[in-house]
C-alpha cells in the first residue's frame, strides 16, 4: 500500500544490508559509533519461530529506497513482552516515519494478546538511545515510557592484566561444542533466570536458539569459553563466552555473555573468569574489549563490571507500551 508517498512492504533477508546501513547512521546522530552487521540482522531474522514476511515493515521511497524499517518478536512462549526493532535514516526528516512505524508495532503486538494466558499482563517493547530525541520523542507520543536503561561497558588495557586464577574449589575445563552444548545451556538458563524479564522457556526452545546463533557466528569459536566447575561435585557452576571480535566495533574484543549459578556467586568467580578474558584478548593485540549489561541488573552486574575495571561508554532506554494489564509473568524482581 503507499502512504503519503512511501511504500509499505515486509522485509526480505536482501534488505539486511541496506538496514544496517540505516541502524549505523541511528547510532552516529547518537553518539554511539556502532556499525552494524547484515549478517546479524540476518542471523535475527532467521531465529526459530521468526518469520520475517509476516513480522516486519519496511517504508520506501518514491525512488525505490528503503528508508525506514521494524521487525516484531514474539516469539517467546507465552509471548507476554514482544518487543520490536526499528531505524529511521535519520536523513529523512518526515516526523511522520517514525510515527507510522510505531502505529504498525503498536498494531502487531496488539494482535499477540490472543496467544496470551487470559489474566496475563501483556507489554510491547521498543527503544532509543539515550539522548536521541528523534526516537525519544515518537516513542513517548505514542505512549510508551521509559524504562530501563542498558548501557554498552568498555575497557581500555594499558598493561596485560594480572595472570588468571580462578578462586580455590573451582576448576577450568575447555568447552566441547556439541557434546557440551546441553551443559552449558543449562548453566545459562539458571544464571539468567534472575535477569529482569526472564521468561522461562523449554529446554529444547532454548537449545534450538543457542545453536542457531552459536553455529552460523563467524565470531563464535568454542576454544574460547571457558567452563569453570565446582571441583568437588563436577558441577559447572560458571561459564564465560568470548567472542573473536565486536561485530559492532571491528578490532575490539567482546564478552557475548558470563554466568555464575546463583548457589555459587559472591565467591570472585565472575571476575575471574572476566579477567581471564582480558588476558586472552590481550594476548591477541585485542587491548579495548565490550560488553552490554542491564543498567538495573537485579544481580548488580554493573558494579561487578566496574571493579574489573570497565566503565559505560553509552546508554539505550528500553521502552514499554502496556497493552492489557494482568498478572507479571516475566521476572521483575528478585525472590
Amino acid at each position: 500500500m503507499t502512504d503519503s508517498g512511501y511504500c509499505w512492504r515486509a522485509l526480505n533477508l536482501e534488505d539486511a544490508v541496506r538496514c544496517a546501513e540505516i541502524s549505523t547512521a541511528v547510532s552516529a546522530c547518537a553518539g554511539a559509533g556502532e556499525r552494524f552487521q547484515a549478517r546479524d540482522l540476518r542471523a535475527e531474522w532467521t531465529e526459530p519461530n521468526f518469520d520475517l514476511s509476516a513480522s516486519s515493515a519496511g517504508l520506501v521511497d518514491a525512488q525505490g529506497k528503503l528508508i525506514a524499517y521494524a521487525a516484531l518478536f514474539a516469539t517467546e512462549e507465552p509471548p507476554v513482552r514482544p518487543f520490536f526493532n526499528w531505524g529511521v535514516d535519520p536523513e529523512h526528516g518526515d516526523p511522520q516515519l517514525r510515527a507510522k512505524l510505531l502505529d504498525w508495532a503498536i498494531e502487531r503486538g496488539e494482535a499477540v494478546i490472543a496467544n496470551c494466558p487470559p489474566d496475563a499482563r501483556v507489554s510491547l517493547w521498543g527503544g532509543a538511545y539515550q539522548g536521541y530525541r528523534a526516537d525519544e520523542s515518537a516513542l513517548q507520543a505514542a505512549g510508551f515510557s521509559p524504562g530501563r536503561l542498558w548501557h554498552e561497558m568498555r575497557i581500555d588495557m594499558t598493561e596485560r592484566p594480572a595472570a588468571f586464577a580462578l578462586p580455590d574449589g573451582f576448576v577450568a575445563r575447555p568447552y566441547r561444542h556439541e557434546a557440551d552444548l546441553p551443559m552449558l545451556v543449562d548453566l545459562v538458563r539458571d544464571s539468567f533466570s534472575d535477569h529482569y524479564g526472564h521468561i522461562e522457556q523449554s529446554f529444547e526452545k532454548d537449545i534450538e536458539m543457542f545453536r542457531h546463533w552459536l553455529n552460523g557466528s563467524p565470531t563464535f569459536d568454542p576454544d574460547r569459553v571457558l567452563l569453570a566447575l565446582d571441583e568437588a561435585t563436577g558441577i559447572v557452576a560458571g561459564s564465560v563466552l568470548p567472542l573473536t571480535e565486536y561485530q559492532r566495533r571491528p578490532g575490539f574484543g567482546y564478552i557475548d555473555m558470563v554466568g555464575v549459578r546463583r548457589e555459587y556467586r559472591r565467591r570472585g568467580l565472575a571476575s575471574a573468569m572476566l579477567i581471564h578474558c582480558f588476558v586472552e584478548y590481550w594476548d591477541r593485540g585485542i587491548k579495548a574489549v565490550c560488553l552490554e549489561v542491564d543498567g538495573e541488573s537485579l544481580t548488580n552486574a554493573l558494579a561487578l563490571y566496574e571493579r574489573v575495571g570497565m566503565r559505560v561508554t553509552h546508554s539505550f532506554v528500553s521502552y514499554e507500551k502496556l497493552l492489557r494489564d494482568g498478572v507479571e509473568l516475566a521476572k521483575v524482581a528478585l525472590e
